[in-house]
């Protein structure tokens, strides 16, 4: 492993250059990762955007509450069939309708020119997530009739699947919107992980072993051997075992760091700032290897979730066009 994370063994002897460059590196933005997501920074950058939708989020369960309330107890709430709860309805079944319009423009020939694709399947999110929030409010999260609980289960359905294939899709994309990702360059991302840790991080990693913990568990993540089951659960536990990992490694780190900044004469800033370093290196190599090695089986989820959610989606226009045409006799 000393060839992987340290390249130079005198690291320490020779810290007056690699001191300095680290702490210039610490001071300035911390180094994106190229992987799925982005980068840990663009992950700090939306963290307001995250705590605005969880904000939504408690207003909308709470509306949803006192609306399926009204309904059940005074009945003073609006009707689905008449006024606001009718225009609820509307314009959740157009927004429905509509998400039907990205698949048209990703595969169908004449749509080629109606834009880029991204957009398309922006409005294919928000309106997956807005048609349903809408449709529940005007059923006042109630089932009154059999052929409105077909309609209703089935775009229940076709949301959740949604909502899976959003999140298999942002693991072989580069963003929620971007291109896709190739094996070939998320191993790259691994290397360019490795390859950029400092000199000083690097000695302490392989001081401490943490340099040939992290070799072993790429070995052992990239490592396709095994039966189907082994394989499946190697998948499924690959994130706690790089969550124990690093908790193993962050103690151990801190260890060195304490000893290495009596050494040093370091002062409890400069301390806090090699310690944050190095454990950004060893979190994003982590992170870089992690997804790395479940690239594949993520591609092959989203092939066989593509089979199932387009049915799925006949299923919710077959049966909402039965409801709304039920609804004209009723009402």
């Amino acid at each position: 492993m000393s060839s992987e994370f340290s390249r130079d063994q005198n690291a320490v002897g020779t810290s007056g250059g690699s001191l300095h460059a680290t702490e210039r590196r610490t001071e300035q933005h911390p180094v994106e990762v190229a992987v799925f997501g982005g980068s840990r920074a663009a992950e700090r950058r939306i963290g307001v955007g995250i705590g605005v939708v969880w904000f939504a989020t408690i207003i909308l369960i709470a509306a949803a509450w006192w609306v399926y309330y009204e309904a059940s107890v005074h009945e003073l709430v609006y009707k689905p069939g008449t006024g606001i709860g009718y225009y609820l309805g509307l314009v959740g079944g157009v927004m429905m309708l509509l998400m039907l319009l990205y698949p048209v423009r990703k595969h169908m020939a004449l749509a080629r020119n109606w834009g880029p694709v991204r957009y398309w399947f922006m409005v294919h999110m928000i309106f997956g997530i807005g048609g349903p929030v809408l449709v529940l409010f005007h059923s006042t999260f109630h089932v009154r009739s059999l052929n409105a609980g077909v309609a209703l289960f089935s775009m229940l359905l076709v949301a959740f699947s949604g909502i899976i294939g959003r999140f298999i899709y942002k693991r072989i994309h580069h963003g929620l919107y971007g291109r896709k990702s190739n094996l070939e360059e998320l191993q790259q991302a691994v290397d360019a992980n490795q390859n950029k840790v400092s000199k000083v991080n690097a000695h302490l990693m392989e001081a401490t072993g943490i340099g040939e913990k992290l070799h072993q568990f790429r070995a052992m993540a990239t490592a396709q051997k095994g039966a189907f089951p082994v394989r499946a659960w190697k998948f499924m536990t690959l994130g706690w075992q790089r969550r124990n990992l690093a908790i193993q490694c962050h103690q151990e780190l801190q260890q060195a760091i304490d000893h290495l900044a009596k050494a040093q004469g370091w002062n409890k800033q400069q301390q806090d700032q090699h310690f944050q370093a190095v454990l950004l290196d060893m979190d994003e190599y982590l992170d870089a290897v992690k997804q790395a090695a479940q690239f594949s089986s993520y591609e092959r989820l989203f092939s066989l979730w593509h089979i199932l959610h387009s049915p799925f989606v006949w299923l919710l226009a077959i049966s909402g066009i039965v409801h709304v045409i039920a609804t004209k006799f009723m009402y």
